[in-house]
């Protein structure tokens, strides 16, 4: 019994130092493909031997490995560059990315530069919903409870939202608010209106109200998509006329649209140019 206890301590042991220990040449080859990934193009041969110090001819037979994985791929000039199972592990990690915990330092700083109230929305089934919400610094404040679902015609927020809906499902229930809100001197009165304002919206990046909802009380509203270029979330600058005064919104709207084009630049980073 002794003996065996021994031999099994023994054979555990052994396990742990190759544990511990790791295979070298699978370290090498994942340092070839962390080359080719963080060089961020095509490479020659000769080029990815020189990055990683290392002679041609052994670089090239990792290579080889990596492509028979189809962790790369050599290209018809001779350039070597990510496989699909490489790209494929690069779109299951986006896959992964909360968007909103992503945009939360984003979010604060637009909150401390314009000390204005913000709230955050996503889209539902029916509609647009609030779901985080932070106060201004000042003593009079908007406050959006989380959890509210915001008009789709009168709020920066629903406009925005709406604009980025299939018209199959908007243009219901932009039908049910006009039915039940319907004022002489509302915008847009019909659907004709929306088509004109969502194109505008499109086109400029953004949605602003001024009184619109409430008077006195101005918003700007801005999309965050994810990395299939889908709407995410919509960030939501709201103050009074004294916080966000209508003569100087376009200011507001420049600084909001610029963090905008910073989260945009995390996955496509031509955005931040």
């Amino acid at each position: 019994m002794t003996t065996n206890a021994a031999m099994q301590g023994k054979a555990m042991s052994v396990e742990e130092e190759k544990i511990q220990g790791g295979v070298q040449s699978l370290e090498v080859g994942l340092t070839v493909l962390d080359a080719l990934t963080a060089h961020n193009a095509p490479m020659m041969l000769k080029e990815l031997s020189e990055v990683l110090s290392m002679h041609p001819a052994k670089v090239h037979r990792y290579v080889v490995s990596l492509i028979r994985k189809d962790y790369a791929q050599q290209l018809t000039d001779g350039r070597y560059s990510l496989g699909e199972r490489a790209h494929a592990f690069g779109v299951n990690a986006l896959k992964r990315t909360d968007m909103l915990e992503l945009s939360q330092r984003y979010i604060q700083d637009i909150q401390q530069s314009l000390n204005c109230s913000i709230h955050v929305s996503k889209w539902f089934a029916d509609g647009a919903v609030v779901v985080q919400s932070l106060e201004s610094n000042h003593v009079f404040n908007i406050i959006t409870r989380v959890g509210s679902r915001m008009p789709l015609l009168k709020s920066a927020t629903g406009r925005l939202h709406a604009c980025y809906q299939p018209e199959h499902i908007i243009k219901p229930l932009l039908e049910k608010e006009w039915e039940s809100s319907a004022k002489p001197e509302q915008y847009p009165a019909n659907w004709e209106d929306f088509l004109e304002l969502k194109a505008k919206i499109l086109s400029q990046g953004y949605a602003s109200v001024t009184g619109d909802m409430m008077a006195g009380i101005n918003a700007i509203s801005i999309p965050v998509f994810n990395f299939t270029q889908q709407l995410d979330h919509v960030i939501t600058c709201i103050g009074t006329e004294d916080q966000l005064p209508e003569g100087q919104m376009q200011q507001a709207i420049d600084y909001v649209l610029g963090v905008q084009r910073q989260i945009d630049a995390l996955f496509r980073p031509a955005a931040a140019i």
